[in-house]
């Protein structure tokens, strides 16, 4: 992807640091999704990651297939592992990139300070969901939210993926807001382009009857997600709603544990955990309605596929979910606390087929124009642009 940026005369190097870049990973693949928007012809992309991915989601072969550099830094489990920034420090003097672009918390501060020990003037840092540390009262959360004000000044520019993001940092951390703009998440829709494919030999797979209606979900199983309550609401909606079946198609460490609320509640036939899968719009396809119960968000892509296959979806209110969903036309959005809402969402949509149709159809077509590729990465593109140099912008 190297090649000449016609209005700066040379190739623009952009390059990308994340705390974590794994396949299959929300934010990672967000800035794969960002970096191929981009037409060739303007910018050279490198991906670093403070961290190395598990063994089974490795995405070496995914950025070489896409030209990309790639590099991990080796950061300890600490947040307060500061050996990382001599290699950091040293890596960015080496290359020299235009722009330093950080993803995620610890990216997003340790970046900023190696960038200003390194000479690299722009840095901007994405915030990709602000429940986790910008809304808290525990003693970490103040200490990154201080960490945050007293280094504002060493990032040229912030980006939401969400506008109630961005609200929330300007809320919370004081920050001025010509400092930040907003730039919705996107989502690969190549994949999505044509219908679902029939999903009936994978709801086989999965021991799922022919006849039932499906709730699906994926996700990392990770307590934020919250699939624990999505499994007891289910096991509540089981006894009135008797084709009701769930699966939640991911994999991580509450694994176990929702394998013994499983037997505990005695759903074994009516709910799978299949594992993770990184055919999404088939696994899609097997779905008739799209759940996420996930507390803590900034765009959820998961929800942006789910409706760019034309399912629709019940979720919680979390960061920017409900600017994707829109409550009413494309599915359910309820608060955080409303158990009730939720499962009232869930059992309208498995009740009325010609309605999960209908709020389907909107809903692929709301992801189609809103969180399509070309539209993020020509925003990015101008923001790119505008934190330059004058001279190197012109």
């Amino acid at each position: 992807m190297v090649t000449q940026n016609s209005r700066a005369g040379k190739t623009i190097k952009v390059c990308q640091l994340i705390t974590s870049f794994w396949r299959d990973h929300g934010p990672s693949k967000g800035i794969m999704t960002q970096i191929q928007g981009h037409a060739r012809g303007e910018f050279e992309f490198a991906v670093w990651s403070l961290y190395a991915p598990p063994s089974a989601l490795d995405p070496r072969d995914w950025v070489s297939q896409a030209g990309l550099g790639y590099r991990v830094f080796p950061m300890g489990d600490s947040f307060l592992d500061v050996r990382v920034l001599g290699p950091l420090v040293r890596q960015l003097r080496r290359e020299q990139p235009d722009i330093l672009h950080c993803h995620l918390v610890r990216a997003n501060l340790y970046g900023r300070v190696a960038a200003r020990l390194a000479g690299i003037k722009a840095v901007i840092c994405t915030v990709h969901g602000t429940d986790e540390y910008v809304i808290r009262g525990d003693w970490q959360s103040r200490a990154v939210r201080l960490a945050e004000r007293l280094s504002l000044a060493w990032v040229t520019k912030y980006v939401a993926v969400s506008e109630t993001s961005r609200q929330a940092m300007i809320k919370h951390l004081g920050l001025d807001p010509g400092k930040i703009v907003t730039i919705l998440n996107a989502v690969d829709l190549a994949p999505f382009q044509r219908p679902s494919p029939d999903g009936a030999s994978l709801r086989a797979a999965w021991g799922l009857d022919p006849q039932a209606v499906v709730v699906g979900s994926l996700g990392r199983l990770a307590p934020l997600k919250n699939y624990a309550s999505l499994v007891r609401w289910v096991g509540e909606l089981a006894a009135t709603l008797p084709r009701l079946q769930l699966v939640i198609v991911g994999d991580g460490e509450e694994r176990p544990a929702l394998e013994s609320l499983i037997a505990e509640q005695h759903l074994g036939d009516r709910v799978k955990l299949p594992g993770f899968r990184s055919d999404i719009p088939r696994v899609l396809g097997a779905m008739d309605i799209f759940a996420f119960p996930s507390l803590s968000e900034g765009l959820p892509l998961a929800v942006i596929e789910a409706m760019a296959a034309g399912l629709p979806c019940v979720a919680l209110d979390a960061g920017g979910t409900a600017e994707a969903v829109v409550h009413g036309q494309t599915g359910y959005v309820v608060r955080g606390d409303d158990a009730a809402g939720f499962k009232a969402g869930l059992r309208r949509l498995i009740n009325d087929e010609e309605l999960r149709a209908e709020l389907g159809a909107r809903g692929r077509q709301r992801a189609f124009t809103l969180f399509n590729p070309e539209r993020q990465a020509g925003q990015y593109r101008d923001l790119y642009l505008s934190v330059l140099a004058p001279e190197r912008a012109r």
